[in-house]
């Protein structure tokens, strides 16, 4: 009843340069609300920190997954991975950083930007946060939910198993915990599923559990974005040492 999309980003000139041309031949918004109208929801993947951003990314971003209605999106900061593509181009430009203990677990949240950005890094690292604290405001994230509610058509009823009610019920008591303002939004999406298309309130009940950590995780990935933006104003942080490209080895004489 899921399915994870890469989006990565809304920008035409990004999705060309990262080779998925694809997402460009058609409309997000459309494409999104077919898979919906299946009966399927969409979890997304989005990325910040592309050398094609002109500028701030941050409101194309927020109204790409405000549009499409999409609650769970895992928003990462780009990470240049061993062996690819990306890494061995970053490499070739000199602009590759050497392993350390910030970059080398892998960590596209809290560890990305792995090498020297086009963009100011503080901008990157602002735009980061920027969307981190809209979609996962409870407002906008039950929002979308609300609104995910209304366009799933489930050919079939949910078969309930006995864990669900005790599930639910877990949720009940755990969702007030989430954050200010959770917990109203929370009923306020529930009683509009109720009302407009009940056969989707299992969905969208999972879909609001997952927010018991999506929630509290995106406050603290925030927090620790807004810690390396201070160590940047503050000129406390200073970046890895860069990597070298190997050298060709000599040709031996005959």
């Amino acid at each position: 009843f899921a399915v994870f999309v890469g989006i990565e980003s809304p920008d035409t000139d990004t999705l060309v340069m990262t080779q998925k041309k694809q997402n460009t031949r058609r409309s997000l918004q459309q494409s999104i609300a077919t898979i919906h109208g299946a009966g399927i929801f969409v979890n997304a993947g989005f990325i910040v920190g592309f050398d094609s951003e002109k500028g701030s990314v941050a409101a194309g971003m927020i109204d790409c997954i405000e549009d499409t209605a999409i609650p769970v999106c895992m928003v990462g900061l780009l990470y240049a991975l061993p062996t690819t593509q990306l890494t061995r181009r970053l490499l070739t430009e000199g602009r590759l950083f050497s392993d350390d203990e910030q970059t080398q677990s892998g960590d596209q949240c809290t560890a990305g930007l792995n090498f020297e950005t086009k963009r100011p890094r503080r901008d990157v690292l602002n735009d980061y946060r920027t969307v981190l604290r809209a979609i996962y405001e409870p407002t906008a994230y039950f929002g979308r939910v609300r609104r995910l509610g209304r366009m799933l058509r489930r050919r079939r009823a949910h078969r309930m198993i006995r864990g669900d009610l005790r599930s639910f019920v877990r949720l009940l008591f755990r969702i007030h915990r989430a954050g200010p303002g959770t917990t109203r939004q929370f009923w306020r999406m529930l009683l509009d599923c109720a009302l407009h298309n009940p056969k989707a309130l299992p969905y969208v009940v999972m879909t609001s559990a997952l927010y018991l950590h999506l929630g509290p995780f995106a406050r603290q990935v925030i927090d620790n974005i807004d810690q390396e933006i201070a160590r940047l104003d503050r000129g406390h942080w200073h970046p890895p040492a860069l990597q070298k490209e190997p050298a060709e080895p000599a040709l031996q004489p005959a």
